[in-house]
């Protein structure tokens, strides 16, 4: 609800519009105020009072979390050409447990994958976000980071490693067929019907839709070209979802705007750069 449709508009919104919206969702309002609660105390959202208002938004040091999701989720980049190169992040002895699960998560979430518990691979140059993380978590003298090239003749090939940090991908292909039957006749019937949708319909669908893919998308590992299966099914579903969200979007922002209130007045129009998500061309805007 949050990266979706409050961050868009201002990155703040008042815990009265947010009932409004969750509640045709069959969310109540103590299971809502319960569920702010915790990710307040995990650290994603921060809260503030305005007179006898209470008003929610993005933590600050949770906002690279947040692009992170938003990269993953509306801009598909599987068919990208690889570099051929891994970075790669070894942990120490002396890296304390609390630390080591916590850096373990955060390097899921950058799409690191393990060879073995201390060694850590992605097919991406994450090594600028690495400086900024390793530091933060208080843990940059307790791991090293390499980036280059891995020979064959030195061990497995590339596909072979890609294939070893994604044990799962079976188990994610089921699932972007599941989601693949249960989305693309809905993104075909929404093309066809038009501004027949109306504006609380579309919401809701397109709530339903991102919260479906993400809880796929963000398992997957952060592959690009060769080192996927030939005619990966999470492409399938990409552009079922991105044929969706495009022809639900106008009218779904039409109906947050409608009833939301962020600080004190209505939220601010939706920010020009979140009008590309699902782009025909994968290129994902900047951060703010």
């Amino acid at each position: 609800m949050f990266g979706d449709t409050i961050v868009p508009r201002g990155g703040e919104v008042w815990i009265g519009s947010l009932l409004r919206l969750v509640e045709p969702l069959g969310i109540g309002e103590r299971l809502a105020r319960t569920s702010l609660h915790r990710l307040v105390g995990e650290g994603l959202l921060v809260t503030r009072r305005h007179g006898r208002r209470s008003f929610y938004s993005v933590a600050p040091r949770a906002r690279n979390d947040f692009w992170e999701a938003e990269r993953r989720i509306y801009y598909s980049r599987r068919g990208d050409p690889w570099d051929g190169c891994w970075t790669v992040v070894v942990e120490t002895n002396g890296l304390a447990p609390p630390a080591r699960t916590t850096m373990r998560q955060h390097l899921a979430w950058l799409g690191f994958g393990s060879l073995g518990a201390p060694v850590h691979v992605c097919p991406l140059d994450r090594t600028a976000e690495l400086a900024q993380l390793l530091p933060a978590l208080g843990v940059a003298g307790q791991v090293a980071v390499f980036r280059g090239r891995v020979p064959f003749a030195m061990g497995l090939a590339d596909r072979e490693i890609a294939r070893t940090i994604s044990s799962d991908l079976d188990e994610l292909e089921r699932a972007w067929r599941a989601f693949v039957r249960r989305f693309r006749p809905l993104a075909d019937a929404v093309v066809d019907q038009g501004e027949g949708v109306d504006a609380q319909t579309a919401f809701l669908t397109r709530t339903m839709l991102v919260h479906a893919y993400r809880r796929i998308v963000l398992r997957e590992p952060e592959l690009r070209g060769e080192l996927w299966p030939p005619a990966w099914v999470g492409e399938t579903a990409y552009q079922a979802a991105a044929c969706c969200y495009r022809a639900l979007a106008g009218r779904a922002d039409a109906h947050v705007a409608g009833i939301c209130d962020g600080a004190g007045a209505p939220l601010p129009p939706l920010e020009p750069a979140y009008a590309g998500r699902y782009p025909q061309a994968e290129e994902p805007p900047a951060p703010a």
